[in-house]
């Protein structure tokens, strides 16, 4: 893993001359993150070392190695122009810092801006306050279906939707999709070369398969990390894993073990939000939605059913 920034908030606010109120976020994948003011608006910076030969081209080859400096020009260029281009309200957005190269203290760093979420991804809430309430899941569900949607729109899958990923704003309530890093356009140039890109345990089974990920992958595979993610908040269990589980064993359920519904472990959960999950957890993508239109009715179905 390339190494991170040595930075102060206090080397971030003298050298970057727009920004003011500087504090430290922590780290986020690769990068350092901090909160900035900018105009009078709070705005996520994130930094990363630059490598030392940048390659203009980086955003349209996706086939360095995971972790290498190389990766970290990949991943930011993807990351900025999906958030740049993505329509979705529920896809987190590009501040007005686009993707710079600076020099702090003889650092050499590549750094932008993104929208400032201020509230708690899902995997805090689930660790501090436990599962969601079914009709939060459901909103959960139909709020992150359109951020799908506005991706695919430019032809590209997430591949990394998870709790960690998933931001709830505090003031009202709704759920903002982070780190487009791992997506990729189905139509470029390249896939990621024979590297398993993203969380494993949150995989559609077709992400195993790199004979046929071309071909194989598309939004339905942003739809079945989804169901699990839901699953999860829902019921405070990963449909797949278990602490303790090898990678093999998350693997192998994956590819061949049903989950037991929601209803099977928590209250409250109607017969209609156990079918629409189970069959986001389809094996095969035909088994899943075919529009996230369709996701989306049958979700709101699911609000009236018992």
């Amino acid at each position: 893993m390339p190494d991170l920034p040595t930075l102060t908030a206090e080397q971030v606010e003298a050298a970057i001359e727009p920004v003011s109120n500087v504090s430290d976020l922590g780290r986020g994948g690769q990068k350092l993150v901090f909160r900035g003011d900018i105009a009078g608006t709070p705005y996520a910076l994130k930094f990363a070392i630059a490598p030392d030969e940048l390659d203009a081209t980086a955003s349209d080859d996706e086939d360095s190695e995971e972790g290498t400096d190389l990766d970290v020009i990949v991943r930011a260029s993807r990351e900025v122009e999906t958030m740049r281009d993505c329509a979705s309200p529920h896809m987190v957005k590009l501040g007005p810092i686009d993707l710079t190269v600076c020099t702090i203290d003889d650092q050499r760093l590549l750094y932008f801006t993104e929208e400032f979420i201020d509230g708690r991804d899902l995997r805090t809430i689930l660790g501090t306050d436990g599962p969601l309430p079914a009709d939060d899941v459901i909103t959960l569900g139909i709020q992150l279906a359109d951020a799908i949607k506005g991706l695919w729109d430019l032809q590209k899958v997430h591949r990394d939707i998870k709790p960690a990923n998933i931001m709830r704003r505090q003031d009202s309530g709704s759920f903002v999709l982070l780190d487009a890093g791992f997506a990729f356009d189905v139509v470029g140039e390249s896939l990621s070369g024979g590297m398993l890109v993203g969380t494993p345990i949150y995989f559609s089974p077709e992400q195993f398969d790199y004979s046929s990920r071309r071909t194989g992958m598309d939004f339905r595979s942003d739809i079945f990390a989804l169901g699990v993610t839901m699953y999860e908040v829902l019921t405070g269990r990963h449909p797949f894993w278990r602490r303790g589980h090898s990678s093999q064993t998350a693997f192998n359920n994956i590819l061949t073990k049903t989950p037991d519904p929601p209803s099977s472990i928590v209250d409250g959960v109607s017969v209609g939000l156990n079918e629409v999950i189970l069959r986001m957890l389809g094996k095969s993508p035909h088994l899943r939605y075919r529009k996230c239109a369709q996701l989306v009715k049958a979700l709101e179905a699911s609000r009236g059913s018992k």
